[in-house]
């Protein structure tokens, strides 16, 4: 019979799994305490069969440890929970209810993607149910002479071929702009 010390075990297993798949290899401890390895099982020990698709643990302290939340130690599960939040997108000016005062009737929409753009996209604006031009890779929008009153606005976020990433919330506000043909209001004039 054949033994072998623990010191030769690494070569053994290297040779056998590298070799003959058909090949079986045991391990029992004697009285002193050390651990054998042979090629066939000793009569009167305990010897126990190798799978030797594992590699077993040599010595008393593990090389390895088996833990049940390992994508969440390594920030994985972090990582792919991130890659799976849907952006957002909102409009932040002008702000919903908000009055503005400007007689050009130029205004800028300013959005605000979370929890952040990506690398490539457009935006577009939809004012009082219309389309306006899409921007690209920018979050600021500017309407010349738009006229007074009550408008709606709503951001949507594209990917560049086209796909709805995201939309705003519908925001109203409000345009106050003055008339250059404004008649002169008739004045009262004294007796």
């Amino acid at each position: 019979m054949k033994t072998v010390h623990p010191t030769w075990m690494l070569g053994l297993l290297l040779m056998l799994t590298g070799t003959a798949q058909a090949a079986k290899v045991f391990s029992w401890v004697d009285a002193n305490g050390i651990t054998h390895y042979t090629d066939a099982p000793p009569p009167g020990k305990n010897a126990k069969e190798l799978d030797l698709r594992v590699s077993p643990l040599i010595g008393t302290s593990p090389h390895s440890v088996q833990v049940d939340n390992f994508n969440s130690l390594t920030g994985a599960d972090a990582k792919k929970a991130q890659e799976n939040i849907k952006p957002t997108i909102e409009l932040l000016s002008p702000e919903p209810g908000s009055t503005l005062r400007d007689n050009t009737g130029n205004i800028v929409f300013q959005g605000q993607v979370h929890p952040q753009a990506p690398v490539q996209y457009d935006v577009r604006l939809i004012l009082n149910g219309k389309a306006v031009p899409l921007v690209h890779n920018s979050l600021a929008i500017r309407v010349e002479n738009l006229d007074r009153g009550a408008h709606e606005a709503q951001l949507e976020l594209l990917a560049k071929d086209g796909t709805i990433l995201a939309k705003s919330k519908p925001s109203t506000f409000y345009l106050h702009r003055t008339t250059a043909d404004q008649a002169p209001k008739p004045t009262p004039k004294a007796n």
